[in-house]
């Protein structure tokens, strides 16, 4: 009994009470959802602080509010903090524990974009230009020029100062600003979550790399600090904290390919490439023109469909813009003009099946689409689902293959080669299983370029595939 209440007495003496966080939602690195506070930065902050053998109390505070808390003592620490000679002075600063690259969001196509590649560069551009910048208040863009000439009163309207990165993104698509510096992965995801996200994009020139840190407040114990140091360096020594950023940032900057307009391109082609399989089908199998418009959608969005209600997208991507439709509806009616047109030329010369020409655009045509739907499958399943290595493949199938075969069941009354001994869908398994391998094993450290490389080795090779087998004629294929 003697030994049991000095344990009890003992206890508390050594038990420490939790430090008080702060938090700013900025997904993905600090945000609220169904799963309760999580994020890149709370994740990290969590590891090195159990690291450290502290506990967390985590309170929502608007970041200019914070920024006053922890000098104050109101709050012990913050996250997520570039150094400045001030903040240094005003509290104590951790050693770095990750790295921000912040960027430019500006309007689609805008004339006038500066072209700087780092902080001194876009100083002096915004020193000679008109350019009206978005930036929030109390940030640090990881120099000490920039800040100052962004803090100026003398700037005016030139300089808009918000509370976050939504409201610089209305200031954007208001047409009251011209661009806004943000962190690249936060603006991907708020720019993806928009009701418009095509109608801006990132200046594809400037990166502005700052090593973020943990700032205490003077009331914390050095100790404590130099405990949360010597964590940091043993989480980044056994790779923790490279495990935690993979985590959230490879989903986001894969799912920046769905935004940029190189993909948008790719989902043109492997539109009108489907849609005129879907006609020529039709054409062979002497439907009616309003025929040739069922088979043509079906064969353009059926996948599409299939994939959006299984992962339950909203929207569905055909219903996100008029302009597929469109793509659609054009494409049938040229293609049928063509062929009024040509049916009053002589004819070209025909093979066995009715026209040999017609037959290899078919196959082309479908192939093309198929490549490039496959892709857009992947991409999906980027941003939706997970994980990738099952749901790439998956998504990349059911996009890639599902029109051209509900098109074949159309046309065919059930008896579908496609299905049944051809060799379709497994063009679109085999390259989106190489594509959602490729890019889990780059996650950590992929940038843009390297996934539009992937893009295009993807669909050029799903179309040679295809294209080669139909070629052999080997037994069992259409």
């Amino acid at each position: 009994m003697v030994a049991f209440g000095l344990c009890l007495a003992w206890g508390p003496a050594r038990a420490q009470a939790p430090l008080a966080i702060g938090w700013y939602s900025t997904a993905p690195f600090q945000s609220e959802g169904p799963a309760g506070l999580t994020g890149l930065d709370i994740e990290m902050v969590r590891a090195i602080a159990a690291r450290a053998g502290h506990g967390l109390a985590f309170t929502r505070v608007a970041y200019p509010d914070l920024m006053q808390d922890v000098p104050a003592g109101r709050r012990d620490l913050a996250s997520g903090i570039a150094w400045t000679a001030e903040r240094a002075a005003a509290g104590r600063m951790s050693r770095a524990y990750r790295q921000d690259v912040n960027v430019l969001i500006q309007r689609r196509g805008g004339a006038g974009q500066p072209s700087a590649a780092d902080a001194a560069g876009l100083l002096a551009q915004l020193r000679d230009s008109e350019f009206r910048i978005g930036v929030i208040e109390g940030f640090s863009y990881g120099d000490p020029a920039l800040d100052a000439w962004l803090a100026d009163p003398a700037r005016g309207p030139r300089v808009r100062r918000s509370a976050s990165d939504a409201a610089n993104l209305r200031l954007l698509l208001a047409g009251e600003i011209d661009g806004f510096l943000a962190e690249r992965l936060s603006a991907a995801a708020l720019v993806a979550a928009s009701a418009n996200p095509r109608a801006v994009e990132e200046n594809g020139s400037l990166r502005i790399r700052i090593p973020l840190h943990l700032m205490f407040s003077p009331r914390v114990p050095e100790a404590t600090v130099a405990a949360f140091d010597a964590a940091i360096a043993a989480l980044r020594a056994d790779g923790t904290l490279d495990r935690i950023a993979v985590r959230f940032r490879a989903p986001v900057l894969l799912g920046l390919t769905l935004n940029s307009r190189w993909f948008f391109v790719l989902e043109v082609i492997g539109t009108v490439a489907a849609a005129l399989a879907g006609y020529l089908a039709a054409r062979s199998g002497r439907y009616s023109l309003f025929g040739g418009l069922v088979l043509a959608l079906t064969a353009a969005v059926g996948g599409g469909v299939l994939r959006d209600l299984l992962v339950a997208r909203h929207p569905i991507g055909v219903m996100s813009s008029p302009i597929y439709l469109q793509l659609v509806l054009g494409t049938v009616l040229l293609a049928y003009l063509v062929g009024r047109l040509n049916a009053a030329l002589p004819r070209l010369p025909t093979g066995p099946t009715g026209g040999a020409w017609r037959e290899r655009l078919f196959d082309l045509a479908d192939a093309i689409g198929l490549g490039a739907f496959t892709v857009v499958g992947v991409a999906v399943a980027v941003g939706t689902a997970g994980p990738l290595w099952l749901w790439g493949p998956l998504l990349g199938a059911i996009t890639g293959a599902g029109g051209g075969i509900i098109r074949d069941i159309i046309r065919g009354g059930g008896d579908v080669p496609n299905l049944k001994t051809g060799f379709y869908g497994e063009v679109a398994v085999i390259w989106s299983v190489i594509l959602s391998f490729w890019l889990e094993w780059r996650s950590a450290v992929i940038e843009r370029e390297e996934v539009l490389l992937a893009v295009v080795v993807t669909v050029v090779g799903g179309v040679l595939t295809r294209m080669a087998l139909l070629r052999m004629r080997a037994p069992g294929l259409p």
